[in-house]
């Protein structure tokens, strides 16, 4: 019987993330930033591409971070503080703690002779140490990731990353509080599903149905009158919506959540969208839509 592929022998692209289930999983996170919980994915995927081992030091340029442009040194400052001081909980496959851990070691923010617009850190021992025998992962889409604009899809896209690559499920039931810890919402946060449904669900669904390759919906079950569980299910993009997908991701920001939403016609895709779904095909092995012109 063959052995399971390990994340650590994985090589990643550029632009794809290749993220262990161990981290997509962790709880404790429900406090972070979207830029904190972003940085999360970039910084792991930085140091896979140069080599996961116990003790090893891994560099990133500080634009790598500010992907939006928007976010200066001491965002990220901040951002690496909050990310060595919050306690992640690792769970095991069954769902139980594993390991209680800081996502990152020591770095050199406080280094005067670092290079300039750059940044070296390392991961905990502890957390090296599960995520060597990782064998489940998600695929991340670096630029599907930072298109999101709320920390709850980007969760919410991750999980479904790792799910969507099951081939015998497509459906998942959770309880409520299950389904809470999946999206990262904080503890006593729209207590009851109506508000977690208009505020959170429905918002995260609609922006990873607008620019991810997956679909998704999430449907309410009742015990009596009341919302207990929800089943979500996911499936593939078809090549008409692939397409639309790759062009809503070459649109700008603005206005993205009135054209989700319906609000606005959309515009004529921008130029050079075709390239870029032909470059993104390629990476992702997605079948060719061009026969749809």
């Amino acid at each position: 019987m063959n052995k399971p592929a390990l994340v650590i022998n994985i090589k990643p692209s550029r632009d794809e993330a290749v993220k262990p289930s161990e981290l997509i999983q962790i709880t404790g996170h429900q406090s972070l930033s979207l830029f904190s919980r972003r940085s999360i994915t970039i910084l792991w995927h930085n140091a896979h591409r140069q080599g996961i081992a116990e003790g090893k030091d891994y560099t990133i340029p500080l634009a790598d971070l500010r992907t939006d442009g928007h976010h200066g040194s001491e965002m990220i400052k901040e951002t690496i503080k909050t990310l060595m001081t919050t306690l992640l909980e690792v769970r095991d496959s069954e769902g139980r703690v594993e390991t209680m851990v800081q996502f990152l070691g020591g770095n050199d923010l406080r280094d005067k002779d670092r290079a300039e617009g750059s940044l070296t850190y390392s991961f905990d021992k502890r957390l090296v140490k599960v995520l060597k025998d990782s064998s489940i992962w998600g695929k991340i889409a670096i630029p599907v990731l930072m298109s999101f604009g709320t920390k709850y899809a980007v969760s919410f896209y991750e999980h479904l990353a790792q799910w969507s690559n099951l081939d015998y499920k497509s459906t998942q039931q959770f309880t409520l509080e299950q389904f809470r810890q999946v999206m990262g919402v904080e503890e006593g946060k729209y207590a009851t599903f109506g508000g977690l449904n208009k505020h959170i669900f429905k918002k995260s669904m609609d922006e990873i149905n607008a620019l991810a390759p997956f679909n998704v919906s999430v449907t309410p079950i009742k015990t009596g009158k009341r919302v207990t569980d929800v089943m979500v299910g996911w499936w593939m993009k078809s090549e008409t919506e692939l397409k639309e997908a790759y062009a809503e991701l070459n649109r700008s920001k603005v206005g993205r959540r009135a054209r989700i939403e319906g609000k606005v016609e959309h515009v004529n895709p921008i130029p050079r969208v075709e390239e870029q779904m032909r470059k993104m095909r390629l990476k992702s092995r997605l079948p060719n839509p061009s026969h749809l012109e």
